[in-house]
Order: C-alpha cells, then structure tokens, then sequence
C-alpha cells in the first residue's frame, strides 16, 4: 500500500496496516518468499501527522518535512486559472478611476476639504487634459461608498438601560451603544469565498514524527484548531451525517486606550480563530473586525473617582461594572442561542454545515479581564482569572490550584448568603464579585478557559519590564554601575530587529517589544560587573530560555516539558533573588507564567493569545478620532471603519481580476534545479588574490591570502584550478598540486549576504541578512555564521571577506574568508548555560553553500581576553538550534 493510501485511513487503521500483507505460497505458510513481493510503504524521515476531527470527514494527512529534491518533479496537470469576468469587479463605483480615487482617499482619512481641492484640480485640467473621475465633489464619493457599503455589516444603534440601587449614584441610566452584531461579522467571514483556502473549519491534532515513523507522543501546538479547547468544543456537538456540526470560535480584544492627550476610548475587536493567523492578524479582509465601543454615560463621564471614599466609591465602582457588563451582553447576545443550537450557513467552499458560535480566546490584560470576567482585581485575595490561587501562593509557580469553570463560579455565586456582608465576604473567597457573568449562559465559551497567555503584557512589560528590570537597573544605579552597563550596552553588536540601545537605565517607561530587547542584550553586558555567583545574573539568562520558548509559533509536548523545567529553575532563582534583594513576588503577572504550558496546549501558542495585534488597532482609532470634530466621536469612527472595511474588500477583488487578466506567457514551467539558499549583494569591483593581500596587508588575518585561497580551491575545488603544466609545492598540506600560476583569480567582493534557512521552529523558511562591510552607518559590521563542519556541529565563525571567485573557463564560486570561533572553558563571574565561544587561531576560507544561517556572538565585556556569549535568545529557531532542542 503506498503512503497516499495511508494516510487516507483513520489513524487506528494506519497501525492495523503497518504490518504488510502479502498472499502465502501455495507450499504452506511456511515457505519462502521474495523480499520484493512485500509492499512498503516509504514515509519522509520527519514529518507532522495530521489527523482531522471526525466531523471534518477528511482522510488524515502527512506533511513532510524533508528537504525538497533537487530537481522537483512537475505535477502531471497544473492547469491555470481561467481568468474572471470581465463585469466591473469595483462595482457600484462607475469607474476604475472612480474606485482608485476613493480607495487612496478612505486609506488615507484625506479631510472633504481636500477631496474638493484634488477633485476641482482634476477636472480643470490642472494635471491631466484627461480625467476618467466621476465624481465632482466628497459628496458624490460619499454617495458611491454609502452604495459600496451595503454589502458589509453596518452599525446598529440601541439603548441599554440600567436601574441602579443606590445612595449616592442610585437611578436609571439609559447608554446608548453603537456597536456590529458578532454573528452578522462571523456569517460574512465564512461565506466569503476569498477566505475558504486561508480558513479551517474544524479541530485538528497534530504530531511531530521523526525516523520515518508515525508516532503520536509528541504533539504539537501552532494555530486556534491545535488546541484542545477547540476538539472538547467539536466533541460536545452533535454528529449529523447531512450537515457536519461546526464549532467557529471567537477571539475577543477589549482594552481602553488614549485616542488624545484627554480621552480614553474602549474599543472590542473580534477575530475568527477559524481564519489562519497570517491573515487573521492582518488589516485586511479577514483581519480584525471592529464590533464598538464600551461607553459610559455623559453623567458618569464627568466624575474623577479619585475624588469618591468609602461606600461612594464602592457605588461608582459597582455602577461602572454593571454598565461594562451590560454593554458586552448587549454586543454578544445575538451568539447565545446559536452556541447551543446552531444554525446552517452555506460556507465559502461550498458546503453546508451547522455552525455552532462561541468565545474561544480573550486577550486583555489584567485590569480588562477583571471587568469582563467579574473577578475582583490583583490585590484581591484570589485574583487569577483562571485558578483559586490565594494571593500568598502566587510566588509558587510549579503547584497547582483549583481551577475557575463556569459550573463553579455560578454554583458559588448560587450557594452565597442573602445578607450583603455575609454575601460579600463569602464571594471574596472566590474572587467574585456579585454578578452572574452572561457567558455562563453560552456553550462552549468558559469566559476563564478562554483566558489566554499574553507575552506582551504578562512578561515582556510585566514580569520583566515592571519588576525584574527596575530591580537590576536599582541594583547597578546603588552600585555605581549604571554607566558602565550603558557603556557595554552601546557597544553591543547591531543585528537585524534588534533594537539597540546606548543607555538603558535612563529609560523610564516603554513598550513591552523595548524591553525585551533589553533582555535579549543584557547578559554579557552586565556578568562581570556584578559580583560573583550573582542571582540577578541567573535570572536574566534562565528569563532569556522562558521567554524564547514562550514565544514560539509553533511549539510541541517536547518544547513545553523544556519551558516547565525553565519554569522551575525560573522559580528556585526568584526564591533567591526574594530573599537577596528583598523582592516581593506576590504579584499576578508573576503566577500567571503558571498556566502558560496550560493556554498553548488549549488555544494553541503565543500568537494566537497576544495583545500585540490589538496595539496596533489603537493607533489606528487614535488616527480615526483625530479626523473627527469630537461629537459624538464613536459614530464618526463607525463610519471610517465601515469605509476602510469595504475598500480592503473590493482591493481584493480587484487584486484577484487583475492577476487573473494577465498573460500566462511563462506557463508552462521547466524543470529547474533549485537555486542555492545564499545571495550576494552590495558588490565592490572585481579584483585579483593578490591585490586584495596587498590592500589588506596590515591586516594579520589576510597574511598569505592568495596562497592559501589557492590552496583552498586546489584541494576543495580541483576541477576547477587544475593545468598539468605547472606545479606548486604546498608544504603545509605534505603534498603537490598541480595548477596555472598564469591565471590569476578574480575576486568580486560583497558587502551583504542573504541565507535562506528551514527555521527549526515552524520549518518554513527563515532569512538572514548578514554584513560584511568595513563601514556600515559610520561604523564596521562584521556578523557572524554557523556553518557546516566535520569536526563540530555548531561551527561558527565571524565574516571577514565575502566574495564571489571568477575562475577560468567561467566558473564561478562563493566563498567566504572567516574567524572561526572555538569553544570556551573560560569561567565568568556567574556561570549560566549560556554557550561560549573565543577565537580559533588565523582563518579560513568555506564555501556559502556551507553556510546554515546568521548567529550573534557577544564579546563579554570586562572579561580578561576576547570572550563571546553566543546570544541564543535572538529568535526561536537561534535558541532550538543552539540548545539542541528537538
């Protein structure tokens, strides 16, 4: 049975079928049989194993993950597109012109003033004799927007009233609430026919296999459908043989922010998990969808609570929860019934199915979580959104705590006393404040499962940014030792999506993405200033591992079992770092790492949880507001957003027509062999060995360059130098060579060098672009590389020449001159795992096609001679590769 066959089985048959079959000879059973008669089946040597919820109705599915061969074979028919129809894909806009005018102008938020201006200049010729624009002022454009936006999902006004009991605050409060209906926005994104190939209906689990084998212990995590929230949730529905039971899980952003110097806004934002990340998180047409805004009243708008005490506060505080709350219900209601009943929908492949909504994922921090979920803040004696740890036990990172379920927080809030202060009190052993959350009522949607890990927030700005570091910067600002750390700081090597910094302890606040850098970069700054055996030293490299494979877009059983065993030696630092410094760890941030393993393996990993995404959405509303006249503000922001929606979406249609008019001139495609991982750029002029000895002769590493680059091509590369009528005698390798002194090789070389590489993380292709260049931005930049080696498996060394060789008859090779690194025994202040690497003597010379990727290297500063820290925490796949992970 061939492997196509296989994997077509349901995974119990698959083991059923590894053992082959073959028919018995006619001699008995026990006869002999030829060895070639036995089918096999030839599996990749690593691959992942999908297999699909039974729902799915899809045969399971095998990706390698092997290298692709040199000369792939073309597939037996690989018919084009047939192109789309000629009709007006910008329609109702009249014209292409007319389209394009509006599309630049939506994307732009150009004021009407402008509009007018750009529009009378058109038509008066002032740019063009010609002008295929209809319209002749904003209104025309407006109108043929207002036509264009009938097809997305408009914006509904209704009136939530609140009856308050209360001495100070008590009344009746009537909110208007401006918001989209989830289930209009959700039925649009399955329908869409241009979302169905970047779409995934249903759960699936995946395992990492390696040796050929199909083995189901290692399994892995990367999008929504990985995780097991999303397979308890297909488990839970119906099994219909007429229309499959669909599970469409819902992530939920809500988060205020500044839109001015004065005003705060709340916006919530909703993403279909079933849509694939890259265009999920994106700003187009399956990205973010704005749903409104959590908006209180004029009256309450007006009150500082700063200035409220006592039972007046507690009102206003109560007050603003139940509106937050009523406002959320109000958004959401519209998916309660149908996440119990479901409702058939034509999908955007074509099938129909019955589509069950629910909240699988919410991504706040944690002042917004407390809102949304009713739990009392993270000074309250059980603050976690997700267990009942008690507040004294935050610290305990590796013990477990009852969990929070929609079961038993609403039997709690149903077994609390009737007398206030009782009920009070009863309800603050469980971190609850009175209220019933309307989620409950949903199915599938558990408002504390769906609470996910957030990096951003939770480690980069919190744990780190919040806590550790401004105990270290205290640390070294006592100790007089903050310059020097900048001074190292400022000489750390550059490298690509880093950010570097020239004096870090001066900076008081930032963003979560600054501070891990500075993360990334402290280790050899800081090792040999603090004293010896330092804990904060400790803890700055076990939070370089945490934090590496926190953010890993991909992750298996095997990566987290490394993340919990970093996460108790995270614990046993910060036991020290407590009692050294005095450091408080009773804070949320700090407990919540805990249930991190927990998220990745219910909602996949890191990506699909963060805030980051959202961040960007605020600069967006910010830019929206400012094109308002701050009148009911909120509804003009609509308006904009509605716009930018539908001009992301007719951008794709007209995108899409016109690929599909273009001419198919190189169809069909030859055979080709894969071109190599490696690009130059940047070229200097060609140049002879010689000449470039001689220009660098003050340089040791290039002492004898000519000779030892010919040495290197006549023993690597002997088909290429060889002439029978000359001979050299290279001693230093003990035996002749044979080739022509005459032709002196030519020798181009580069400033940049591009490698391509399969990230050990996800094994898509990663890329680094590498400097060699004496001057790059007033100062030199020589990177660094891991290459291929007999004697090491993790070879590296620094760039010191790359060039291209032009040898006779044409030919042509790549090479590199290099320092390469070696091992180090030598011993820093503080001994951590972080690799060490010192100078290996002289260099050498390798051939790119060697070259794996980029690494960075270090040196640590103050040591007694030229010591690097391989900085292994710079990306995911650096750290996998480095430590020897999978």
């Amino acid at each position: 049975m061939a492997v196509d066959d296989i994997i077509q089985l349901p995974t119990h048959q698959i083991y059923e079928q590894m053992p082959m079959d073959f028919d018995q000879d006619a001699n008995g059973p026990d006869a002999e049989v030829d060895a070639s008669s036995v089918p096999t089946v030839a599996l990749p040597l690593r691959f992942i194993f999908v297999k699909h919820h039974p729902h799915a109705k899809q045969p399971n599915e095998i990706i390698s993950l092997d290298s692709a061969p040199s000369t792939p074979p073309l597939p037996d028919d690989n018919p084009r597109s047939p192109p789309l129809s000629n009709a007006r894909p910008w329609r109702p806009f009249i014209t292409y012109s007319d389209y394009k005018f509006t599309s630049r102008c939506v994307q732009r938020r150009t004021p009407n003033a402008e509009i007018d201006e750009d529009l009378n200049d058109l038509h008066t010729q002032a740019f063009s004799s010609d002008c295929f624009i209809t319209f002749r002022t904003h209104r025309d454009m407006e109108k043929s927007l207002a036509a264009a936006r009938t097809s997305n999902i408009s914006f509904c006004r209704k009136t939530l009233t609140i009856d308050f009991d209360g001495t100070a605050f008590g009344g009746t409060y009537e909110v208007e609430v401006e918001f989209r209906d989830p289930w209009q926005i959700m039925k649009q994104w399955v329908s869409d026919e241009t979302l169905a190939p970047v779409s995934t209906w249903f759960s699936q689990e995946k395992y990492y296999c390696k040796n050929g084998t199909i083995d189901l212990s290692d399994q892995l995590y990367d999008e929504p459908w990985t995780g097991r929230n999303w397979k308890y949730a297909d488990d839970s529905l119906p099994a219909d043989d007429l229309y499959p039971s669909c599970y469409l899980g819902l992530h939920v952003w809500l988060d205020k922010g500044l839109v001015s110097t004065k005003v705060k806004m709340h916006p919530i934002l909703f993403r279909g998990c079933w849509i694939h990340s890259a265009t999920r998180n994106g700003s187009g047409n399956g990205g973010s969808a704005l749903a409104g805004f959590v908006k209180m009243p004029p009256g309450l708008r007006q009150i500082d609570p700063n200035t409220l005490t006592g039972s007046s506060r507690s009102e206003y505080d109560r007050l603003k929860r139940m509106i937050y709350r009523g406002v959320c219900h109000l958004v959401m209601a519209s998916l309660e019934q149908r996440s119990h009943h479901g409702e058939a929908l034509r999908f955007g492949d074509g099938i129909t199915r019955i589509a069950y909504p629910g909240v699988l994922i919410e991504s706040m921090d944690f002042e917004e979580l407390a809102a949304w979920l009713a739990i009392r803040n993270s000074m309250s004696l059980h603050p976690c959104p997700q267990c009942l740890a008690h507040k004294n036990d935050l610290p305990r990172l590796t013990r477990s705590f009852t969990k929070r379920t929609s079961e038993s927080m609403s039997c709690a809030l149903a077994r609390a006393p009737i007398p206030k202060t009782e009920r009070n009190e009863y309800l603050k052993q469980y971190g609850l404040h009175d209220f019933e959350h309307f989620l409950w009522n949903f199915n599938n949607s558990d408002p504390y499962k769906a609470t996910g890990y957030d990096c951003l927030h939770f480690f980069d700005g919190g744990i780190w940014g919040r806590h550790m570091w401004p105990l270290i910067k205290g640390c070294l600002q006592r100790d007089g030792l903050a310059s020097k750390f900048n001074t190292n700081m400022d000489k750390f090597p550059r490298w690509r999506d880093l950010k570097h910094f020239s004096s870090p302890t001066t900076i008081d606040y930032s963003d979560g993405q600054t501070f891990l850098d500075i993360l990334k970069s402290s280790l050899p700054c800081i090792v040999q200033l603090l004293p010896a055996n330092s804990c904060l030293v400790r803890l700055i490299r076990v939070m370089t591992k945490v934090r590496a494979l926190l953010g890993l877009e991909v992750t298996l059983d095997s990566r987290l079992a490394h993340l919990h065993k970093f996460i108790a030696e995270y614990e046993r630092i910060c036991n020290d770092v407590s009692e050294t410094h005095n450091k408080s760890l009773n804070f949320l941030k700090q407990h919540f790492l805990s249930h991190a393993i927990n998220c990745f393996k219910d909602k996949g990993t890191s990506r699909n949880q963060n805030t980051r995404v959202g961040e960007g959405f605020q600069q967006e509303i910010a830019a929206q507001y400012k094109k308002t006249n701050g009148k009911d503000a909120e509804h003009q922001m609509s308006i904009m957003d509605e716009n930018e929606e539908t001009m992301a979406r007719l951008d794709m249609k007209v995108d899409e027509w016109r690929k599909s008019q273009e001419d198919d001139e190189k169809d069909p495609v030859l055979p080709h062999a894969v071109t190599s991982h490696w690009k130059l750029g940047s070229a200097d002029a060609r140049m002879t060995s010689t000449r470039i000895e001689t220009v660098n002769r003050s340089n040791s590493l290039y002492r004898d360059f000519n000779m030892r680059l010919r040495e290197y091509l006549a023993e690597y590369h002997p088909n290429h130098p060889v002439h029978e009528d000359q001979n050299i005698e290279v001693g230093a390798l003990l035996k002749s060579f044979v080739f022509n002194l005459a032709s002196v090789s030519q020798v181009e070389p580069c400033k940049v060098l591009y490698v391509d590489f399969q990230s050990k993380v996800d094994w898509n292709n990663g890329r680094d672009i590498l400097r060699c260049n004496p001057m790059f931005h007033g100062r030199q930049r020589y990177d660094s590389v891991i290459y291929e080696a007999q004697d090491d498996n993790l070879a590296m060394g620094q760039l010191q020449l790359v060039f291209r060789c032009h040898l006779p008859r044409n030919i042509s090779l790549d090479l590199a001159m290099i320092r390469p690194y070696r091992k180090s025994s030598w011993a820093a202040r503080t001994r951590t795992d972080c690799p060490m690497r010192e100078w290996s003597p002289g260099s050498i010379f390798i051939a790119l096609e060697h070259v794996t990727r980029g690494a960075l290297l270090c040196p640590i500063f103050g040591a007694p001679r030229e010591v690097f820290y391989v900085i292994d925490c710079v990306d995911g796949d650096m750290f996998l590769r480095v430590n020897n992970i999978d």
